[in-house]
């Protein structure tokens, strides 16, 4: 389908049209309707040298022969060009509607940030490699690298839903270099420290109690907040991870056992949580306060303990594996990579004699 490019000068009539700017339209037909449609990205100024002018040139009528396809490929029943133009936001939001109230979070966090970037008017057709380059450098001045990095990865989702719906034909995502993980110190506990949290009076006994099972059993909180009663079989928990949807079969040892009977009283659910992973680690943090521990404890510290506390007791890595549910046994190894740090810490701890 033929597509052809007029252009729109700008500024007073009165001056000479070389000393005004312009920008190219898009004119063609569509659905039996003329359609004229700006290139608002791509403007000629008067003082634009000939080298620039034709590099200009160039994007526009790469614009052009992009549309031109885009108009074919519709034609023979492919990707609608009117989808393309569907808000990217509202597809957005529905998309977040459906997640869980933990992940639903940072989806809602990510829209705000597109929303302030961009604002309320977003399409598909906007969301471009060098769109997404901008974003990224937007988050990057306001959030650290991995939140960034889990903001950006949502859009991506998105992108990738998209996709599979026929509503764009690839991601732009893939094109476009990854920010890349930061990796952060791992807060865990020693048996002394847990055992301080064990000997602290607190007013929240089922954040308390959460917290000490996850030390015990190594369980997430997405698991620990959805744990019931019916989990609980021949001395042992069974059930299917919230992240992975693997099933996970953990022997319940005596400390883990005296928890559940602190929590007799909680019909159907063991725990009573906020669904919220910040709102329980704000409970959390009040909590590790009244003690001496001076480490930056979130939920999934409990976990952390849980691994390093088996590893340093000699237990082997894949058994340690199986119990935390790991699909792959690297995301195990780091707990073996991390003891052995302590231990050589702890040796060149000791003070140096003279001979």
């Amino acid at each position: 389908m033929a597509v052809n490019l007029r252009k729109k000068y700008y500024g007073k009539k009165e001056v000479s049209k070389k000393n005004r700017t312009y920008r190219y339209q898009l004119d063609y037909y569509h659905t039996g309707k003329r359609i004229r449609e700006t290139i608002k990205d791509v403007e000629f100024l008067p003082s634009d040298t000939k080298e620039i002018r034709k590099q200009k040139e160039r994007i526009v009528n790469k614009i052009k022969a992009d549309l031109e396809i885009d108009l074919a490929n519709q034609s023979n029943g492919l990707i609608s060009r009117q989808l393309k133009k569907a808000s990217f936001i509202k597809y957005f939001q529905s998309l977040a509607d459906t997640k869980n109230p933990n992940t639903k979070v940072a989806w809602e966090s990510t829209l705000k940030h597109i929303e302030e970037f961009h604002g309320p008017k977003l399409k598909f057709e906007d969301v471009t490699e060098r769109w997404l380059e901008r974003f990224n450098d937007y988050l990057l001045e306001r959030l650290s690298q991995n939140s960034t990095r889990t903001y950006i990865q949502k859009v991506s989702t998105a992108l990738n839903q998209a996709v599979k719906q026929k509503i764009i034909v690839n991601n732009p995502y893939k094109y476009i270099s990854k920010p890349k993980k930061e990796e952060k110190e791992m807060v865990f506990l020693s048996k002394d420290e847990v055992q301080e949290i064990i000997n602290t009076p607190f007013y929240d006994d089922n954040v308390k109690n959460a917290f000490l099972f996850g030390c015990y059993t190594g369980l997430r909180f997405s698991d620990i907040t959805s744990l019931k009663w019916s989990n609980i079989k021949d001395g042992r928990i069974q059930l299917t991870q919230v992240k992975t949807k693997g099933a996970v079969y953990i022997p319940l040892n005596g400390n883990a056992e005296s928890i559940l009977d602190l929590q007799r009283d909680n019909i159907d659910f063991i725990f009573k949580l906020s669904r919220f992973n910040s709102s329980v680690n704000r409970t959390l943090r009040k909590l590790i306060k009244k003690t001496s521990i001076e480490k930056d404890v979130s939920f999934h510290s409990s976990r952390h303990t849980f691994a390093t506390l088996l590893i340093s007791s000699g237990v082997n890595v894949y058994t340690v594996s199986k119990l935390l549910g790991h699909v792959d046994i690297k995301s195990t190894l780091v707990y073996a990579k991390v003891i052995s740090e302590e231990k050589e810490k702890a040796v060149n701890s000791m003070p140096n004699f003279e001979f």
